[in-house]
């Protein structure tokens, strides 16, 4: 028998009387999912490799106690207090959540409207003027909108009218924009104190909260969990002066969103385009004035059509949360005032407690302590006297 192992030729295995002694097909290896020769099972399957991944590491040494404790002389100080806060955020969920499971009154909503402008076919109506007893004119013949229930009807041409109806297609639960503001605060914090360092698709995803923050003069995971919680809260403070139209309550939301992605982008401009990051940043006051535009129309109205002025709590409402979204806007534009590479090492702070408060670090600082205390304020006063009788079943 003659041996093929020599053969190189593609064709070798037709030959007759031939005993093949090899796999034609020789597969040294074969591996699906290496983009790499070291890659796992789970980088295969997850092609996201994480070289490193740790929770509450404000320094490489933080033991387990120092992470979950951190108050120490050396983590910063904007740390700790971040910690705190969202730490009080869970108590805040864990309350409102107990209030709601002991309240009578769970499955309380507001029903919200919508308006429509449906075309309807205007009728004919034939009229005939006696002028005397004897003269009578010719009849007159016209069209004019039918008898109609709606809110409003009117003519527009000689074959169309319009009509106005309102439908309630939606229902929002006051008790859930509060407890979902206060979770999404909790969770949103806590997550900000996780660092990674991945590749996806051959992109590096690096994150190092206190280096964003003193490098930077940054958070992004603030200004998009802003984009949520805030949003809400607007909903909320909306809901109470009276504002049940699915379309406006859609209005709000959108500039409030608008006005915290402004914000974040003028965070991430300051440095490297500050004409952009001031157009972005003023962008984002206009947006937030036409929401609190829109609220204080309503309650002014509201106020001056009533026989009665509204409770106490409902100025607290308006006037107070109205002083801390302006604050939280007067913040960054002290930031971008000052942004500048020397701001970023400058100490404002000597005292020992502060732990080297930078600009950015007293910035960030502010944010946390700002967001604690408005969304607090906002969910106690709402469950204090908002959610026993204002919603509509």
């Amino acid at each position: 028998m003659k041996s093929l192992k020599s053969q190189k030729s593609i064709d070798y295995y037709l030959q007759d009387n031939v005993e093949i002694e090899e796999n034609p097909c020789s597969c040294d290896s074969c591996s699906w999912g290496k983009y790499k020769s070291t890659a796992t099972c789970g980088e295969q399957c997850f092609p996201c490799s994480c070289d490193s991944c740790s929770w509450g590491k404000y320094k490489s040494t933080a033991t387990c106690g120092e992470q979950c404790f951190p108050c120490r002389a050396d983590a910063p100080l904007f740390w700790i207090i971040n910690w705190a806060a969202a730490l009080l955020h869970l108590v805040n969920t864990v309350a409102t959540l107990a209030f709601w499971a002991a309240s009578d009154e769970q499955n309380q909503t507001f029903a919200l409207s919508e308006t429509y402008a449906p075309w309807v076919s205007t009728i004919n109506v034939t009229h005939q003027i006696n002028v005397t007893p004897n003269i009578t004119l010719p009849n007159i013949t016209h069209s004019m909108c039918p008898v109609s229930n709606a809110t409003r009807i009117f003519q527009i041409s000689e074959d169309w009218c319009i009509e106005r109806r309102t439908e309630y297609t939606s229902d929002l639960s006051l008790w859930w924009l509060v407890i979902a503001f206060h979770f999404l605060s909790f969770a949103f914090q806590t997550f900000a104190m996780l660092q990674w360092k991945c590749k996806w698709r051959g992109t590096n995803w690096v994150r190092n909260y206190i280096e964003e923050v003193d490098e930077h003069g940054t958070n992004i995971l603030r200004m998009i969990e802003y984009s949520i919680s805030a949003t809400l809260m607007q909903i909320s403070i909306a809901l109470i002066l009276g504002i049940w139209q699915r379309l406006v309550i859609a209005g709000v939301a959108a500039l409030t969103v608008v006005t915290m992605l402004c914000g974040l982008i003028a965070e991430q401009l300051k440095y490297v385009r500050p004409d952009m990051a001031w157009t972005a940043h003023f962008t984002g006051w206009f947006s937030m004035l036409s929401v609190w535009a829109i609220l204080g129309r309503q309650f002014g109205y509201t106020v001056e059509m009533s026989d009665n002025s509204p409770p106490p709590f409902v100025y607290a409402i308006v006037v107070v949360i109205a002083i801390l979204y302006i604050g939280f806007g007067v913040i960054q534009l002290v930031q971008l005032y000052f942004a500048d590479k020397d701001a970023l090492k400058k100490i404002y702070c000597e005292c020992k407690y502060s732990r080297g408060c930078t600009l950015n670090r007293g910035v960030e600082l502010a944010y946390c302590i700002m967001s604690l205390t408005s969304k607090s304020i906002l969910g106690w006063v709402i469950f204090a006297n908002a959610l026993g009788g204002m919603a509509e079943s």
